[in-house]
């Protein structure tokens, strides 16, 4: 069987930034984050209920702590400081459907060429290698096709936050490219590290999901 190119990727964001979080999160009004960021809150159990790309997560108040459907503890880090920063920082602003990259944030040309190895990179060559697969993927979170490119999908990861997958097929000549775009609202609620923190979110759930069905073919 050939090789594949893609690349491994790991969630890199650590327990220890994770209690970072937890200990600002404490800070912040439950209520008024619920309103902003269009995430449930109930006050009889003091916890969130948050659904990130059609997976459920509760967000305990005031600890911080995030839990899985479950209601147990889980290692993947960078879905919960995601979760986490985006309660605290969402500013309640309708989304604007203008579409911009992750060089167009704050800072985002220093920090590309990392995102585009870790994120757009693996999602072009997933995408070229596995079409079916990442179709089935999109179908299974409920993206909307988007009209651009090859392959495009307009994909809702968690209340209030939008992103566009576009996809370029390769050849013999030519390697397939992509691109990730995001709602212009959110350089008012990610600095540039949080969207590298959803950069590992969006490329975990769908390596997990695309390889799990390849692994099943085999």
């Amino acid at each position: 069987m050939k090789q594949s190119k893609i690349h491994d990727i790991d969630p890199h964001f650590s327990e220890s930034s994770y209690v970072i979080n937890r200990d600002l999160f404490k800070n912040y009004d439950p209520f008024d984050m619920s309103k902003k960021s269009l995430c449930r809150f109930d006050p009889k159990n003091g916890r969130f209920e948050i659904t990130v790309l059609d997976e459920s997560y509760f967000v305990e108040h005031p600890s911080g702590l995030v839990l899985n459907a479950q209601g147990e503890e889980f290692n993947n880090y960078s879905v919960k400081i995601f979760i986490l920063r985006y309660l605290m920082n969402a500013n309640g602003k309708e989304m604007t459907n203008e579409w911009i990259s992750f060089k167009e944030f704050p800072d985002g040309p220093l920090y590309y060429s990392n995102f585009h190895k870790r994120c757009i990179q693996v999602f072009a060559q997933i995408g070229n290698q596995m079409p079916e697969q990442l179709k089935n993927y999109m179908n299974l979170k409920k993206a909307i096709p988007y009209g651009k490119g090859d392959l495009s999908w307009q994909l809702t990861v968690m209340p209030g936050v939008d992103i566009v997958w576009i996809l370029w097929f390769g050849d013999d000549e030519f390697e397939a490219e992509a691109q990730i775009l995001f709602d212009k609202k959110l350089t008012d609620v990610f600095n540039i590290k949080d969207l590298a923190i959803l950069g590992d979110v969006l490329m975990i759930s769908l390596k997990t999901f695309t390889f799990s069905l390849d692994s099943k073919k085999n």
